[in-house]
């Protein structure tokens, strides 16, 4: 509930308050007291109803004050909220009859001339606010009601009223209305705020949509170009590929030359130069065994060109070993990967041993070549590089693979793994891709490297 509510509801009371203390004067029989007809016994009741009025409005927390018009103003009633209001006592307030008067503000004592006069002339009540000056200087706001009373003959019999202290409210409603100016205030300043920020707002709008047309255009260009370059890179591409493809045929076809021009000279070393070192080396045992029966000095040195020719042929072997190391069979890798391990621990002096068994069959003689020289690689890189003790060469066919894998116990060689930057590597990666294989180089848990290639066998394999 608000102070405006909050008054008018005590106002509302307040003039039930004040019909009653009119009723005071009036008898359980309705006759009247102090209406110009009073006999004794009527003036004899009179003090116990005054007593029974101060009773009654020293219990409202107002004002309430009561002046007969036919008696002298030393009869008037104020009650004892007037000190605790203005500070003035009842018995000051009563004994200067115009101290009332000269307590209105100056500024309102116009006004209550005009409204008292109102009154008393048209009979209606006041209902007024105005200012009231304290003993203390301080100005006291109060809303008076003031009603006139009248006899039965219907002249002016006595003025009773009741004044609220009505300053809280007026110090509220002041700062309410010094709140509300400073909102509107704070409002008409915000107002020009967002003016100029709107402004400002519309500025950015506009440069922002020349900005979004700027990059929608430049975006266009940038489509159409980025458009022309695919096709180009298209193009560029599908040459590329060509050359790649080419490339990729021609160097398969080179190390098909390459493989069957080492096949070529390695069959003329046996069949030729191995034929011929042998017709050699047994005509020097003819010659020996005619020189030694005929007791030639010269019987030693035919024997030692027979034994410098047999020299010959096995090195002409090895040499045509060498340069075709798998034989054109279907068990021929296993073969040719069993005489590396024992080539490896006779040359090396290290242990290599082969795990494979006679059951990969692999009838294709270029790729069973392939997968021995990535083995052989394998081996001599954990030899020279990592300084391996331990070799173990693994083929197996799980399903529809062969796997070859290589492990040693050496310290590995992870610089050229890194930078794959190895001749024996890149020949290695190499002959795994012209064999569609995969090769991969890793670090063996126990130590050392381990080299794995997996190949998928065709059906026709």
């Amino acid at each position: 509930m608000n102070a405006s509510t909050q008054n008018s509801v005590s106002l509302a009371e307040a003039e039930r308050i004040i019909e009653g203390l009119a009723r005071i004067f009036v008898d359980a029989n309705g006759r009247n007291y102090g209406n110009g007809n009073d006999t004794g016994t009527e003036h004899a009741q009179a003090p116990d109803i005054e007593a029974r009025y101060r009773t009654l409005v020293e219990q409202v927390p107002a004002v309430i004050f009561m002046i007969f018009l036919d008696r002298g103003i030393s009869e008037a009633y104020v009650s004892p909220h007037i000190e605790a209001a203005l500070g003035f006592s009842q018995a000051e307030w009563l004994d200067d009859p115009i101290r009332w008067y000269r307590q209105i503000h100056p500024a309102d004592k116009e006004r209550w001339n005009l409204e008292t006069a109102q009154m008393v002339l048209s009979g209606e009540p006041l209902r007024s606010v105005y200012r009231i000056i304290s003993r203390a200087g301080h100005v006291v706001w109060f809303h008076c009601e003031v009603k006139m009373v009248r006899t039965e003959q219907g002249r002016p019999w006595f003025v009773h009223g009741i004044a609220f202290d009505i300053s809280e409210l007026k110090k509220a409603e002041e700062e309410l209305q010094k709140a509300r100016a400073d909102l509107e205030r704070r409002v008409a300043e915000r107002t020009r705020e967002l003016g100029v920020t709107n402004a400002m707002l519309q500025m950015e709008v506009t440069e922002r949509k020349r900005m979004q047309e700027d990059l929608l255009h430049a975006r266009r260009e940038l489509e159409i170009r980025v458009q022309e370059r695919t096709g180009e890179l298209a193009v560029a591409n599908e040459i590329l590929q060509s050359e790649m493809i080419e490339r990729k045929r021609l160097e398969k076809s080179l190390l098909e030359i390459s493989e069957r021009e080492k096949r070529r000279i390695a069959q003329d070393l046996h069949d030729g130069l191995g034929q011929h070192l042998t017709g050699i080396a047994f005509l020097s045992k003819v010659l020996e065994q005619k020189l030694s029966a005929n007791g030639s000095p010269h019987r030693g040195d035919a024997d030692k060109i027979a034994q410098l020719v047999n020299d010959a042929i096995n090195q002409t072997r090895e040499l045509a070993k060498g340069l075709l190391p798998v034989q054109a069979e279907a068990n021929g890798l296993v073969s040719a990967l069993q005489h590396l391990a024992v080539d490896v621990e006779e040359l090396f002096n290290v242990s290599c041993v082969f795990k494979g068994g006679d059951a990969v069959l692999i009838r294709d003689v270029d790729l069973a070549t392939h997968l021995y020289r990535i083995a052989q690689e394998a081996v001599t890189n954990a030899i020279k590089h990592g300084h391996a003790g331990e070799i173990v060469i693994d083929l197996e066919q799980r399903e529809h693979k062969i796997i070859l894998s290589i492990r040693d116990n050496g310290s590995g060689f992870p610089e050229m793994i890194e930078r794959k930057d190895g001749m024996g590597l890149r020949i290695m990666n190499y002959r795994a891709n012209m064999i569609g294989a995969a090769l991969e180089i890793k670090k063996n848990l126990m130590g050392g490297t381990v080299v794995v290639c997996q190949l998928a066998l065709s059906c026709e394999e």
